[in-house]
């Protein structure tokens, strides 16, 4: 092993070894190619026949489906079995799909009976006072 340059010797012996082999040792770098997965930004296409109806249409399929099969077998009838169906529509409206479709439409048709209910009676008195008789709950 070759002695220590002069250039590092008056330095002293500690600090010359220790500069002389930084300027010795070779850094090895090594470019590592990271590899990230682009997002794919994709457009939400209706492929549907109905365009933006298909969700209406397919929750109003599945409250009549509902309304068919599995209404009469509640025991409740009149302004509980409404409130009932609004709970269990704000449960399916957060589904994805048909059962979402179908959550979003008993909402609204159970929130409108509520609501008719309460309110419809006296609006229509109010335009009409022979129509009050007229005028029936489902």
């Amino acid at each position: 092993m070759a002695g220590l340059p002069k250039k590092y010797a008056k330095m002293g012996f500690k600090k010359g070894w220790k500069a002389y082999k930084k300027t010795r040792s070779v850094k090895i770098t090594t470019k590592r190619s990271r590899t990230m997965a682009k997002k794919s930004y994709r457009r939400k296409s209706s492929t549907s026949i109905f365009g933006k109806l298909n969700s209406p249409l397919m929750g109003a399929a599945g409250v009549v489906a509902y309304e068919s099969f599995i209404s009469p077998m509640i025991p409740l009838q009149g302004t509980a079995k409404d409130m009932l169906e609004l709970v269990g529509g704000l449960y399916l409206s957060k589904k994805q799909g048909f059962i979402g479709a179908t959550g979003k439409s008993l909402v609204t048709i159970n929130a409108y009976q509520l609501v008719s209910g309460l309110v419809g009676n006296k609006l229509v008195g109010l335009l009409n006072k022979d129509a009050t008789s007229s005028y029936n709950y489902i």
